[in-house]
């Protein structure tokens, strides 16, 4: 038996034995869940409400950055979403009312990006200067930014922050991706990270949970 033979009849058997099994588990009912099993269960604390969701705005058309001289009131100078973005805003808010994850107030940065991911996923929001954060301290900067954590999280149902990462990184140090959003509950009367939902995981989150039930129900309406 040559090498090229031997080669050969290991990568099919290869294949065969992983047909074997994928057949085996589907015999045994397996499921295939999307989510990651800390995803998944962050999402389901959701639905107790009584949490803060900070959101990083959705995707941006980085072919056209901020002027340097930007105007907050003025979208024509900022850094906008981009089409995926937009998209994205509209498919994520949906997945959260399609789940009945109970949102209440929603809050953003004045800028038009992150008042436009707000609009888009929740159908509302209030401008809110904190979660702009430029151009104060840091130490106020992560204090008020605290302090909207914490009176959310006293609310039955869940809170909004939509924000910018160098405002997030600044007052809560970590990282969001754009679209990406970080939950915080409270422990020990300080903010508590419980975790992150990426922006894709909302997608995820509804082919799961449609995968499960067998069926697409009806689109709930905004809450």
């Amino acid at each position: 038996m040559t090498s090229r033979t031997l080669r050969i009849l290991t990568v099919s058997f290869f294949f065969l034995a992983t047909a074997a099994s994928s057949l085996a588990a589907q015999k045994q009912g397996m499921s295939h869940q999307h989510l990651k099993p800390e995803t998944a269960a962050l999402i389901e604390r959701l639905k107790s409400g009584g949490h803060v969701l900070v959101v990083r705005h959705e995707r941006t058309n980085a072919f056209i950055p901020d002027d340097r001289e930007f105007e907050i009131g003025s979208c024509e100078t900022q850094r906008n979403l981009s089409v995926a973005g937009h998209a994205n805003a509209l498919e994520n808010g949906a997945v959260i009312r399609f789940l009945k994850l109970p949102v209440g107030k929603v809050f953003a940065s004045p800028m038009c990006r992150t008042l436009e991911t707000a609009r888009l996923m929740f159908g509302r929001v209030e401008a809110n200067e904190t979660l702009f954060g430029r151009g104060t301290d840091p130490d106020t900067e992560r204090s008020t930014f605290e302090a909207l954590i914490l009176e959310g999280a006293r609310q039955e149902q869940n809170t909004v922050l939509v924000t910018h990462l160098g405002t997030y990184s600044a007052a809560l140090g970590g990282h969001l991706a754009e679209g990406d959003t970080a939950v915080f509950s409270v422990s020990d009367g300080k903010p508590e990270f419980l975790g992150v939902v990426p922006a894709n995981g909302w997608n995820d989150a509804i082919i799961d949970a449609t995968m499960h039930s067998g069926r697409m129900d009806a689109e709930p309406k905004h809450n």
